[in-house]
């Protein structure tokens, strides 16, 4: 076992010849003096080299991406927050909840009685916005539909085969 590394690579075939043939310390400076012609050539410094500086530009990359998609959900957060702000229908007497859908969560907002007729109706809507749902015209529902159609909530409920045989009525208070 007092033979090195290379002996030992070089006595299984596994190590080029030519490496021996031309001594020890000059090879290396020879070949980080060349340009790599192919994959071959490069070096195992060169190829760590390569790998960083393709890993920093993907890093580079996802954090540009990230901050692009936050300064468009700000953008979109400030447009909603504009529409809300003078469009929002509230009252301060609503006591009875409407559920609906979102995001795979069962959520509720407060109406009154006459808002919920108008919410069933269709002609107002929900609209979520920082972790609140807001009522609005349907006019501006949709004009909000246009620009983050993912703020949205499906008023319709589930559509499945069971719930189209039995269908419950929206306006149902438990």
């Amino acid at each position: 076992m007092s033979n090195s590394l290379k002996d030992q690579l070089l006595a299984l075939g596994l190590a080029p010849k030519k490496d021996v043939a031309k001594g020890k310390g000059n090879s290396r400076k020879k070949a980080a003096g060349k340009k790599p012609h192919d994959d071959a050539d490069i070096s195992l410094d060169q190829a760590y080299r390569i790998r960083n500086k393709e890993e920093q530009r993907q890093k580079q990359k996802a954090i540009a991406e990230k901050r692009e998609l936050e300064r468009r959900r700000r953008e979109v957060n400030k447009k909603l927050k504009g529409i809300i702000d003078e469009f929002a229908v509230r009252d301060e007497k609503a006591e009875i909840k409407r559920s609906f859908v979102y995001k795979g969560k069962i959520r509720s907002v407060l109406t009154t009685a006459e808002q919920l007729k108008q919410i069933n109706s269709g002609t107002l809507g929900v609209v979520y916005l920082r972790g609140n749902y807001h009522l609005l015209p349907a006019d501006k529902v949709e004009e909000i539909r246009q620009f983050a159609p993912d703020h949205i909530p499906d008023l319709g409920g589930a559509d499945s085969e069971e719930e189209q045989e039995h269908p419950v009525p929206d306006d149902l208070i438990w």
